[in-house]
């Protein structure tokens, strides 16, 4: 249980092959590599990019909202007051409840199950909020939407961490979450062209942006059960070759996946007791409010430097562009230097400036690039933040539980990210920047400290034990049945 995991040890494992023979895998060497080169080539093409295509509807379905606002919404639900943020806050209330619950289900049932099914009912949620016609039905599409979603964000760390060694994590979940900041862009342009372009009767823009962005989620969905892998050891034969399949199972076992009990009731104990997670869930915390606000605000913070309600929608896009590069770039960097805390406080530090600019001035293009600040300096944290927690907590069982916290925590606060500009100084939002610059900066500050302490950990147990050893799956297996965990002298922290 070594942080240098990129140093595999085969384990005995005895596949038949398509001729009822064993198959014979390297344990090293060029052939080996070659082996792991086309696996990973493989993975990389269909199962990230598949989770990533999963997450792009999830997060345009969740965002919509936003842009529904500027094209009639308020006025086709009759909502007044508060009503609108109230509606924003309910999706997190469902969101957070279905945290711990969907994490306990993906151990009962298969993950593409668990992610198929709940995307087909958001995808149901989403596209009936095209039918809403009052306050309260708004609000209970919204929190039955929050509920499902639930389903595959926390689940899509987990998923990966089946396939990839611990340093490979960052950048695969960088794609994958990337696409969310793909979804502002897309969001933006897909309203962008439903109001300037595409006329109804009988259905308001806003009910047209529901039902377009809604319908595919669902179709989705139902492809996801059939098609989403679910572990290594049952990669399909047209899929992988047995040599292929073989060195999967030893690479996931290598990475801390041998317990195979559906429920480990010691491992979810052990999350809620570790520390460690509550330095990420401040982190998560700090992250959350001012991204809910980001997400949910950005079109109306547009409209107000002047743009017109169309031109608002295409004015979003941009800084989603930019934060999608900076997503790729930071997390690339992450696992080449097989560091995470630094590359959080960095990423806090960029939103800081972003707030700063958005507070300091009242120049229309300052503001304009102090919203890309904050979306380049954002978005990045939550990829680093899910593979963070999966690299650092062992056992399928107190890994999930981990990330489950690490996002319930989160949206709680979420909802106080959808409040904050109730009361803006046009064209200024004064309290509401002023809200996420501080909780940005508790990002810069929790995130050096954490390091600062998991590094300390990591010294402590060379003094004490010695240069960490590679453990075979079946010493894995045991330190796991002996309720070790990453409390295990081999075991060493990323940072």
């Amino acid at each position: 249980m070594t942080a240098s995991d990129g140093h595999e040890k085969a384990s005995s494992i005895a596949l038949e092959s398509g001729e009822g023979g064993e198959v014979a895998v390297p344990q090293h060497g060029p052939e080996r590599e070659a082996i792991v080169r086309r696996l990973k080539l493989k993975l990389d093409l269909r199962l990230v990019p598949y989770l990533a295509l999963l997450y792009l509807f999830n997060a345009l379905d969740r965002g919509n909202i936003g842009n529904a606002r500027l094209a009639g919404l308020e006025a086709g639900t009759h909502l007044v007051g508060n009503q609108f943020y109230n509606a924003l806050s309910f999706f997190y209330f469902g969101y957070t409840i279905s945290q711990i619950p969907n994490m306990f289900l993906l151990k009962k049932v298969t993950p593409s199950v668990l992610v198929g099914v709940t995307m087909v009912l958001w995808g149901v949620c989403s596209t009936s909020m095209a039918a809403a016609k009052s306050y309260s039905g708004l609000v209970a599409a919204r929190f039955f939407m929050g509920v499902f979603e639930a389903g595959i964000g926390p689940a899509a760390p987990v998923i990966l961490s089946f396939f990839y060694l611990r340093h490979e994590l960052a950048w695969r979940t960088a794609l994958f979450y990337g696409s969310s900041t793909f979804a502002g862009a897309f969001g933006g342009l897909i309203a962008y062209g439903v109001a300037t372009n595409l006329a109804h009767e009988k259905l308001a823009p806003w009910q047209l942006l529901f039902i377009i962005e809604g319908i595919p989620t669902i179709a989705l969905g139902i492809l996801t059960v059939f098609f989403l892998p679910n572990a290594p050891e049952t990669l399909e034969r047209w899929f992988v070759t047995p040599e292929e399949k073989q060195v999967a199972i030893e690479r996931s076992r290598t990475g801390y996946n041998t317990d195979t009990t559906a429920l480990d009731k010691r491992q979810l104990l052990a999350a809620l007791k570790d520390r460690k997670n509550i330095f990420s869930c401040l982190i998560y915390i700090g992250l959350n409010i001012p991204l809910a606000s980001y997400t949910s605000f950005l079109p109306t913070i547009v409209k107000i430097m002047g743009y017109t309600d169309a031109k608002a929608q295409l004015m979003t896009v941009p800084p989603y562009a930019c934060a999608l590069v900076c997503v790729f770039a930071v997390c690339w960097s992450s696992d080449r230097h097989r560091s995470r805390g630094l590359h959080v406080a960095c990423c806090a530090a960029v939103a800081c400036l972003g707030y700063i600019l958005l507070i300091s001035s009242s120049n229309t293009k300052a503001n304009y690039a102090g919203a890309c600040f904050v979306a380049m300096g954002l978005y990045p944290i939550i990829p680093l933040m899910l593979s963070w927690v999966a690299n650092n907590n062992v056992g399928h069982t107190k890994r999930a539980i981990s990330i489950a916290m690490l996002n319930t925590f989160g949206q709680c606060f979420a909802t106080v990210g959808t409040q904050i500009y109730k009361k803006p100084t046009a064209p200024r939002f004064f309290m509401g920047y002023g809200v996420c610059l501080a909780f940005t900066v508790v990002m810069v500050v929790v995130s050096i400290a954490f390091v600062y302490y998991l590094k300390r950990e990591n010294a402590r147990r060379d003094s004490v034990f010695g240069a960490p050893k590679e453990l075979t799956p079946e010493e894995q297996l045991q330190a796991l049945r002996g309720g070790v965990y990453d409390d295990h002298p081999s075991f060493r922290y990323f940072t």
